[in-house]
């Protein structure tokens, strides 16, 4: 027999750890936890975070990453529905709070792009940025912004105009004076630009020039500066400016490295121009943009050792690259990122370059393109600062619209990137986003400003993976750290079709399928958490397949994919497959047992079929149920081989038990027993069956249909063979259900609902029975209490219904709700309820054994608790002839006890006692259990005493109360007294004749008389 552990896909793997894990950062809503609760899913805008786009407002391009003094904030600029902005995240770039729009304050020259961003190296609130034209700063973290004084104002006035645009800055600090310089550049041509400084706290802001051009002994004729950094560790001693300087003289262009110190002018002897030169041998120019970073013990003197950089450049003519820069030397070293940079397949644009540590032990974070597809970002990394490690999974994104059409990427290291390889990257293009690595650059997932909308969730597994549409692309999203990361997109592969994702039961694989038509029937397997992915090396296909309609993940290597008829199998991953005939249409759904000894595929032919092999043969098809739906969905009954619930979109639930001596498919919704069945009357309905799951229940069986039509979850509870059925509300505002996934636990089990673009989640913890119900019962009255349901819902009041039934004929005679109420909607929140007869109309009668059933109604209906009780028989009344009667006196000592018999008798109790509360058991003379209506006294009581006596009536129901009565026995010298014959007891006992003992009493006493007479006569005397 097949017995491999195949478990339902999120049975085993959504632990309770893994929703405690989920709920750290998608918190549902405060909500009762008997209600719907929203998960929180990545979003947008200001309340979202600005993780994904809107539907309407679209990320396109990502610039610039820049972190504050203490790296406390990271701040981005990216253009926002179409329109420039700076955000800000100080959560290492999970979500950002929008600092700066464009035409918010300023309007932004050049096209509304932001060449630079700066921030201050010694104030964490101190931010600054240019658009080109103008240069921003703020003060306090972005919240406000001014502009500087106006470099081309100055420049008008007091040294030649430049013809570029500002394309870099940074910030020098010597005591209490702070310097800002600006370089400039002309795009794609020859200017007149330089290095300008502002001293910021001199009056009026003036600009200098520091004439990178004309301050050498060779004097250029024009230049661009691509970038300009301070001496990050000395500048206050040493006032050094460092530029990365296109020399545009015509038949002598070149780039170079170039610095000044002490207010010295250009590539002065101990500080000489440093040429860039690709492959150490050719001049460069064309620069589109350059960075250069400098480790953290950066020291301008050569001796140092640490006298050096590392510059990213990218050009418009293949020669980017990563170049080494010695200062004080003739050239920089080409590390050649991809290897020969002017080779075929292996040249490269660099767009930016970070990295953490000093020039012995930095590590190097690269990002890049490739110059002959410049579409796709990538990135490097690099340990020793020499070699380069490529991306196995690069950062989605495309071509940006900034002047070239290619894939901008920036990167930023964390501040423990040397050892912990964490930093994000910032794409353009299509797919951009802010995505993020843990393992040094290898592999990249999507964390946030991602173009991405979320129009639709599609289905959910593991811990947590969620499927999302979007109106072109699909996303599989990981919560990994208490954050979403996407790891998968349709924008990683050329398909029109749609995507799913499972897990297998031991959590060990993570599978993504390409599903449905116009998909590819690829299936991708990841074996480290959905961190990377890779394709089968075959699909169904080689088996005579085509679409993948509904699969399962049996284990890391075993998966079931259903076509028309035939149910595609592969033990090997996708190695080889095989076709398997299954004969109940088109394969729409696969459930498998609770302790995976079998499984069951249903189909549009509203039908199903078992296998006990793990899918390698298929049973016999079972009929079709009788309203047939296109798109089936199957379950077992949890804990069950062999108990299947069906659903879909032709409505109605149904129940099919393999097991049964003739199987057939009995419809279970909507099921009404009789008036006040706990059921929700004439609606509680399956319309629309999009999801089904059968739960863990005390008491009973559970079972949650979700509707697609209403949009709500119809509670199906089943206790013996009755089903009964409810409704839970859908979510407030909730539209578009299309899945149902669920995790069973004892008394609570836990569904996650999809509908539309939300996800939701609910916690049924009323699938228990009300408990310690106890009944207590008079003549004519029952009393009923219960413990009170426990369901953690603060200020939500758990109401209850409670039902009394007669046994014997089920005829229900009493309840704690009125007609009016068929619904079973209101209940009463008390933990008793008592019914009388004739009160309210209950009818409740004497010495009846009745069923008492305790129902929770709400917030949601639970399982039943229940109890059997009986009513007492009447009590023996003064009217039963009881001798001795109550009162009596001149008892003899030697009694005889007698009353009428009961017909319902079975026996009868009776204490005798000299205690007249009868609780001194010293006192207690005799204690008899009877079958008969009398007794004497086997003793002798004293004379001129008190007794007390009491009896009560046994029933095979249950036994009245005690009946007392007293008595004073004769004086041991009292004068003969006349004594009438005792009256004659009438035994009521319907439609029975005189039993003889009644005779044998009759006789005794006449017998007793006489005797009494005789005596009286032989000893009488006057008193």
């Amino acid at each position: 027999m097949f017995k491999t552990k195949i478990s339902k896909v999120l049975g085993v793997v959504l632990t309770a750890a893994m929703v405690l894990s989920m709920f750290a950062v998608a918190t549902p809503v405060a909500a009762a936890n008997q209600a719907w609760s929203k998960i929180a899913l990545p979003g947008s805008g200001a309340t979202g975070g600005y993780v994904v786009s809107d539907t309407d407002m679209r990320f396109y391009d990502i610039g610039i990453l820049e972190w504050n003094a203490d790296k406390t904030a990271v701040y981005a600029t990216a253009v926002y529905n179409d329109t420039m902005c700076i955000f800000k995240s100080t959560d290492a770039g999970r979500t950002w709070k929008m600092v700066f729009e464009d035409g918010d304050v300023f309007d932004l020259a050049g096209a509304g792009r932001i060449f630079d961003i700066c921030a201050s190296s010694v104030n964490a609130n101190e931010i600054y940025f240019t658009d080109g034209h103008d240069i921003f700063t703020s003060k306090d973290g972005g919240a406000t912004w001014n502009k500087m004084s106006n470099l081309y104002t100055y420049a008008a006035s007091n040294f030649a105009i430049p013809d570029g645009i500002i394309v870099t800055l940074d910030v020098g600090y010597a005591g209490a004076n702070k310097y800002v310089f600006a370089g400039t550049a002309t795009f794609g041509g020859v200017g007149i630009n330089g290095v300008y400084m502002c001293q910021e706290t001199a009056f009026g802001m003036p600009w200098t020039d520091l004439d990178v051009i004309g301050q050498r002994d060779d004097a250029w004729d024009g230049c661009n500066v691509w970038d300009v950094v301070v001496d990050p560790t000395d500048f206050a001693t040493k006032q050094g400016v460092i530029a990365v300087a296109e020399d545009t003289t015509s038949g002598s262009e070149a780039t170079y490295i170039t610095a000044k110190y002490f207010g010295n002018q250009w590539d002065m002897p101990y500080c000489m121009d440093t040429e860039v030169k690709e492959n150490n041998t050719d001049s460069i120019s064309g620069i589109y943009h350059a960075e250069l970073w400098l480790p953290s013990d950066f020291n301008s003197n050569a001796a140092s050792g640490k006298f050096q950089g590392w510059l990213a450049l990218q050009t418009s003519d293949s020669q980017g690259d990563v170049y080494l820069w010695y200062g004080n030397t003739a050239a920089t070293i080409d590390l050649n990122v991809r290897g020969y940079s002017g080779g075929s397949g292996t040249s490269t644009e660099v767009t930016d370059i970070d990295g953490i540590g000093g020039v012995a032990d930095a590590r190097l974070i690269i990002g890049g393109y490739d110059s002959d597809n410049g579409e796709f970002p990538l990135t490097w990394d690099s340990s020793d600062r020499l070699t380069f490690s490529a991306t196995v999974k690069a950062p989605t994104g495309a071509d940006s619209s900034w002047g070239l059409s290619v894939a901008t990427v920036t990167v930023l290291a964390m501040g423990d990137y040397n050892t912990s390889g964490k930093a994000l990257a910032g794409t353009a293009g299509w797919d951009c986003g802010i995505s993020y690595t843990a393992d040094f650059g290898k592999t990249w997932n999507q964390i946030s400003m991602m173009r991405q909308a979320i129009n639709e969730v599609a289905n959910i597994a593991g811990n947590l993976f969620v499927v999302t549409y979007d109106y072109v692309e699909q996303s599989v999203w990981r919560l990994s750290g208490g954050v979403y990361e996407r790891v998968f997109s349709t924008s990683m592969f050329d398909a029109d079709g749609d995507i799913d994702v499972q897990v297998s039961p031991a959590g060990d694989a993570v599978f993504i399928a390409d599903i449905g038509i116009g998909g590819t029937a690829t299936i991708w397997r990841s074996l480290d958490n959905g961190q990377t992915f890779a394709a089968q090396v075959s699909n169904i296909s080689t088996a005579g397949g085509s679409i993948i309609n509904s699969w399962l993940v049996s284990n890391a290597n075993t998966i079931l994919v259903g076509g028309t008829n035939n149910v595609y199998q592969t033990s090997t991953n996708g190695v080889l497959w095989f076709a398997r005939a299954c004969l109940v249409g088109t394969v729409t759904s696969f459930a498998v047992s609770t302790d995976g000894s079998t499984l069951v595929a249903a189909g549009s032919d509203s039908a199903i079929s078992k296998s006990v092999d793990g899918g390698i043969t298929w049973g016999t098809a079972t009929a079709a149920t009788t309203i047939t739906s296109s798109v089936p969905v199957v379950t077992f009954q949890n804990g069950s081989n062999s108990v299947v619930y069906l659903t879909g979109n032709g409505g109605a639930a149904y129940v099919y038990d393999f097991a049964a001596a003739a199987p057939v498919w009995t419809r279970i919704d909507n099921t009404v027993t009789g008036a006040y069945a706990f059921d929700s009357s004439s609606y509680a309905d399956v319309d629309n069956g999009v999801g089904i799951f059968s739960g863990i229940a005390s008491g009973g069986n559970v079972l949650y249909v979700l509707d697609g039509t209403w949009n709500n979850l119809i509670r199906i509870t089943n206790v013996g063979t009755t089903y009964t059925a409810g409704i839970i509300a859908k979510p407030t505002g909730a539209t578009g259900a299309t899945k149902l996934i669920g995790i069973a636990a004892p008394g609570a089990n836990m569904l996650y609902g999809i509908f539309g673009a939300s996800l939701y989640v609910y916690t049924d913890k009323m699938a228990v029975p009300v408990a310690n119900v106890k009944a207590t019962a008079t003549t004519d009255s029952i009393k009923v209490t219960w413990d009170a349901l426990n369901v953690d819902n603060t200020g939500v009041p758990v109401k209850y219904f409670v039902v009394v039934t007669d046994l014997s004929t089920a005829y229900k005679v009493a309840y704690t709700v009125t007609a009016a109420d068929v619904n079973q909607k209101n209940g009463i929140t008390s933990l008793s309820a008592t019914f009388k007869n004739d009160v309210t109309g209950f009818i409740v009668s004497e010495d009846t054994v009745y069923q008492v059933s305790v129902w929770a109604v709400s917030p949601v209906m639970s399982f039943v608790g229940t109890a059997s009780v009986s009513t007492q028989p009447q009590p023996l009344t003064y009217t039963v002839n009881l001798m001795p009667t109550n009162g009596a006196s001149n008892v003899p000592v030697n009694p005889v006890f007698a009353w009428d018999a009961v017909s319902t008798a079975v026996s009868y109790d009776l204490v005798l006692s000299t205690d007249p509360t009868f609780a001194d058991a010293t006192k207690v003379l005799a204690t008899k259990n009877l079958t008969t209506n009398y007794w004497a006294y086997d003793g002798t009581l004293s004379n001129s005493a008190s007794y007390y006596w009491r009896v009560r009536v046994n029933t095979a129901n249950s036994t009245s109360e005690w009946f007392p009565a007293v008595f004073t026995t004769v004086k041991a010298d009292a004068a003969p007294v006349e004594v009438n014959n005792p009256p004659d007891i009438t035994l009521e006992v319907p439609q029975a004749e005189t039993p003889a003992y009644i005779w044998l009493i009759v006789a005794v006493g006449a017998v007793l008389t006489i005797a009494v007479i005789v005596l009286i006569v032989r000893t009488r005397r006057v008193v």
